[in-house]
């Protein structure tokens, strides 16, 4: 037995859980890492450190035949187990899932995260898969046969079925009829994408509903048995083109990459052709929303700058002449100009910014008044308290009784 067949087996295992899956030897050194999903570097367990740290408490511990659970303090969960192979000693490690769905906004307030690192938490979040107590046992378990599976061998019998030769004549109408299917594949994608850079969600959900849309992408030759394959590679393609659009219409390329990451990673989960139908839709809808609130390319390119820097620094303090530097301008000329092509002060959208999450948050949110204060950038939530009523007529606790 080599490190070959360990590699192999322990690939089995990530198609198994869905789990990055980490192999050392007895050294401590990582030979075999799977790792579908990465740790930022304001977490804690970041670059392997969840599993280094694992590693080290199993070698002390010394146990060959049990399974180990780890749990860092973000709630980050972890199996682990040794075998041994030709008197070699090596340890997998599978992980990280959650036990329960972490409230990403206490996180942010508990370890004072910035807007961008609040953000790419709710992504890692997301992407984190929740296990029931029945599923975690269920892989634990597969870990725990992990040496057996090693000598376990396995022969593979294949059958292809014969296809029916085609003649001639049959192929060329084949090739007249593609050609024609691409002229009209080529159309409706136009007709698609133009509606959606309008926002105009009632088009583009009738043109994606259509029997034509459905036909050419239903990549139907590619996978003919494979139908949860084929919608996936479907809602990839939509994904992408709704990502086009928004980009052609401006959008921050931020909002763009958060939405775009978010539906790529729901359509590899998705386990149901329902949820993909579902899916589809929901993708649709939110592009053509963030497109209708979002779109830029009626500004400046300075102006789209400014705007793409306050969206992704919203909770921070305003500094108007460090912003002038960055963008190589006048403090005075950037007021002026975004003033004119926004109708609003820098400070003016800057607070807008910050009142419309704090409003998402009061709807959508568990938080406390105090929470939220916090994470929209006020550090005084009475103060945050008397601007929200200012601008919305209500306090910040009528709003969200209003709203509930």
């Amino acid at each position: 037995m080599n490190e070959s067949q360990i590699i192999s087996t322990s690939m089995k295992i990530h198609y198994i859980t869905n789990l990055n899956v980490y192999v050392l030897n007895q050294d401590g050194d990582l030979f075999y890492e799977n790792e579908s999903i990465s740790i930022p570097m304001f977490m804690p367990g970041n670059n392997a450190e969840n599993v280094k740290a694992l590693y080290e408490i199993m070698t002390e511990d010394g146990e060959e035949e049990i399974v180990y659970s780890y749990i860092n303090e973000w709630g980050l969960h972890y199996f682990g187990r040794r075998f041994r192979v030709l008197e070699q000693m090596y340890t997998i490690i599978i992980g990280p899932y959650f036990e329960r769905t972490p409230n990403h906004y206490r996180l942010t307030i508990d370890y004072q995260l910035s807007n961008d690192q609040s953000q790419d938490l709710r992504v890692v979040c997301e992407k984190v898969h929740v296990l029931s107590g029945e599923q975690a046992n269920s892989f634990a378990s597969v870990l725990g046969q992990f040496r057996a599976l090693l000598d376990q061998k396995l022969q593979t019998k294949i059958i292809v079925a014969d296809k029916n030769k085609r003649s001639i004549k049959d192929q060329m109408n084949h090739i007249d009829e593609d050609a024609e299917l691409v002229n009209v594949r080529y159309k409706i994608e136009k007709e698609f994408i133009y509606a959606v850079e309008q926002g105009d969600k009632k088009t583009a959900l009738k043109l994606m509903n259509s029997s034509n849309m459905s036909t050419l992408f239903s990549f139907s030759e590619r996978f003919p048995n494979q139908p949860l394959r084929r919608l996936k590679n479907l809602a990839i393609v939509l994904n992408t083109l709704l990502r086009t659009a928004a980009r052609t219409s401006k959008v921050s390329s931020i909002l763009i990459h958060r939405i775009s990451e978010k539906y790529a990673f729901e359509i590899e989960q998705a386990s149901q052709l329902t949820t993909l139908y579902k899916l589809e839709e929901r993708m649709i809808e939110e592009y053509c929303d963030l497109i209708l609130s979002n779109s830029l390319k009626k500004y400046s390119t300075l102006t789209q700058k400014i705007i793409e820097h306050l969206l992704s620094s919203y909770d921070k303090p305003l500094n108007k002449e460090e912003l002038a530097s960055i963008y190589h301008t006048h403090p005075s000329h950037l007021s002026r100009k975004f003033k004119q092509e926004t109708s609003y002060t820098l400070s003016g959208y800057h607070q807008m910014l910050r009142l419309n999450k704090a409003k998402h948050l009061l709807k959508n949110e568990n938080l406390s008044i105090e929470d939220i204060s916090w994470v929209v950038g006020y550090e005084d939530s009475s103060y945050f308290a008397r601007v929200f009523k200012k601008e919305t007529g209500m306090t910040p606790s009528q709003f969200r009784e209003e709203e509930t």
